[in-house]
């Protein structure tokens, strides 16, 4: 309840508004979205977000920024073009949901989109792991999948104590390789985000040039779309990530380091407001004005 407020009162007072006009531009990160009322079977619940609240938070979007793809707002940070009232629109994973739900939203109010693929995942169209695994798991049993087992969803799924029953919807499954391509040559910009969703800064230097070069190149060989733009799996990056992305000759890479990006920002390191299935007006408002609460 006192988020409820603290978001409400800081809408009341006009803070969100005043915020956007600094000269920054807002990145978005979505996962999925899905129809209203579409009972989960597990996983991570906070990334499939119920339609009519997207759709709600695009026109919000659409009637207060000038949405641009990711590449014109990371050329415009590298001439030092004014960013103010610019935002960008990105989705990690290439869920189904997007190209079924999300994408006649954003074609109706002529809104931009990156997708970042993970290759593997649309090859296979097996569910990720996170939407496998019952329930929230512990903070400590998570960074232990994520560092001690480098994210593999194999392995993870091998060590929880408890999966999904029945499996994900199918729009809760990766895309297919015929749908991302009918969306890329529609308009759709494809970003790469990696082979198989590893944990990067875990991995020897010899799996990390598999994930950055072998992740754009299959996407290049099923859509005709060369990725320029890269998404670190979990957010996870280091120095030597950066280094690899930057060396593999992608133009820019995102985060989910929180935030907004002006001038002088590194684009192999952009920061996003990551938004939150479950999250009410007044908040998105405010968070992505950043203006997000500080927490651990």
């Amino acid at each position: 309840m006192g988020a409820v407020w603290f978001h409400s009162g800081l809408r009341a007072l006009r803070v969100p508004a005043l915020s956007r006009l600094r000269d920054r531009a807002l990145v978005l990160c979505y996962h999925n979205v899905v129809p209203d009322g579409a009972t989960p079977t597990g996983g991570d619940t906070s990334l499939h977000c119920p339609l009519s609240s997207f759709t709600r938070q695009m026109e919000w979007l659409a009637a207060r920024y000038r949405c641009v793809p990711l590449e014109e707002l990371v050329a415009r940070l590298e001439t030092g073009h004014a960013l103010r009232g610019l935002a960008s629109l990105t989705f990690d994973d290439a869920y189904a949901g997007v190209f079924e739900h999300a994408l006649p939203v954003l074609r109706a109010l002529d809104l931009p989109v990156t997708v970042f693929a993970v290759a593997g995942a649309c090859e296979a169209r097996t569910p990720f792991w996170w939407d496998e695994v019952q329930g929230d798991p512990p903070a400590a049993t998570r960074a232990r999948w994520l560092e001690d087992l480098r994210g593999d969803a194999a392995a993870i799924t091998a060590t929880a104590t408890a999966l999904a029953d029945p499996p994900p919807r199918d729009d809760r499954l990766p895309a297919d390789w015929c749908t991302i391509r009918r969306a890329a040559a529609s308009g759709v910009a494809l970003g790469a985000h990696t082979v198989t969703h590893r944990t990067l800064p875990c991995l020897s230097d010899e799996d990390l040039s598999f994930e950055l070069e072998v992740g754009r190149d299959r996407i290049a060989a099923h859509t005709g779309v060369r990725p320029r733009c890269f998404a670190y799996p979990y957010g996870r990056w280091d120095d030597r990530v950066r280094s690899a992305v930057r060396g593999a000759g992608y133009h820019a890479a995102v985060t989910l380091d929180y935030g907004r990006n002006g001038a002088g920002q590194d684009p192999w390191a952009l920061k996003r407001v990551s938004v939150p299935a479950g999250i009410g007006m007044a908040a998105f408002e405010t968070w992505s004005a950043g203006l997000r609460p500080w927490r651990r």
